[in-house]
């Protein structure tokens, strides 16, 4: 399914349509990790004869493949325009069907954490002006978690700073 495509109007204006990705280097540990754990396994698989070794590699594979879109830093995650909030793999949602949207702020240890919580009428599937997704990429990993009438977005995972994706989308529903 084609991405729809929101363009800054203004740039430096709250009120103007966004798009923002993950930030850079978001999933590289897990990728590269998954990837080096697979060789080793291969290698251990060949040398020693071990099914371990096959595990391993399996493991691995699984992590890397289950990561590789949070390596993906030029497709939009969360976007918005005056008429719409496009969330990614969940799909477009009117304003016009969003009740409730806030964001919640916590700490764990070090680590500022945001997380956008929307709720629709209804459920969220039936809420969707459009749905954006396809059949493997239930199988990846994803910055959105629908259930419910809820979808909740990690900001945190963003390039753009939370605070100012907050500003942004209030500034777009018009509160």
């Amino acid at each position: 399914m084609d991405t729809p495509s929101f363009r800054p109007e203004e740039p430096g204006s709250d009120a103007s349509a966004f798009a923002v990705g993950y930030k850079a280097h978001q999933g590289d540990m897990m990728v590269y990790g998954g990837g080096a754990l697979t060789i080793f396994g291969v290698v251990g698989t060949i040398v020693h004869a071990s099914p371990l070794g096959f595990i391993a590699s399996a493991v691995g594979t699984m992590s890397a493949v289950y990561f590789v879109p949070t390596m993906d830093v030029r497709s939009p995650q969360l976007g918005a325009s005056k008429d719409e909030l496009f969330i990614a793999k969940v799909g477009v949602l009117p304003w016009s069907r969003v009740t409730e949207m806030f964001v919640q702020h916590r700490a764990l240890r070090t680590m500022r954490l945001a997380t956008l919580i929307v709720r629709t009428e209804g459920k969220v599937s039936e809420a969707l002006e459009r749905s954006d997704g396809t059949f493997w990429g239930k199988f990846s990993a994803q910055n959105a978690r629908v259930s419910g009438d809820t979808v909740k977005v990690q900001l945190h995972t963003l390039a753009m700073a939370p605070q100012e994706v907050e500003q942004r989308l209030f500034a777009l529903r018009g509160r």
